[in-house]
């Protein structure tokens, strides 16, 4: 875990984590208030390519995993993502995938 709010692109963010020999990456949003608003990960053109699974998540959320990993002394963390087997798309479900898991 590493809280980073340097202004530097997503691809950068990804590149730097994989370098120093991170085997996924997920971005957060900065603001812990942010609940709606997305950031958009375009291209940086610098023609680098990213080699790990990268994910962005929104402030609140990110805030909410950095405070679960913080309250248990961790700086990272073990995810297993389960495949969606309720046959409801997670779209419609309006609320994150994982409360439903």
């Amino acid at each position: 875990m590493q809280e980073n709010d340097s202004g530097c692109s997503f691809l950068t963010k990804c590149v730097e984590v994989r370098r120093q020999g991170a085997l996924a990456v997920i971005v957060a949003d900065s603001d812990p208030s942010n609940d709606d608003q997305y950031v958009d990960m375009m291209d940086d053109s610098t023609r680098r390519n990213c080699s790990i699974p990268a994910a962005f998540l929104l402030g609140k959320d990110g805030y909410m995993i950095r405070r679960g990993l913080e309250a248990h002394g961790l700086r990272r963390a073990l995810i297993n993502i389960p495949v969606n087997v309720s046959g409801v798309p997670a779209h419609r479900l309006r609320q994150p995938p994982w409360l439903v898991w």
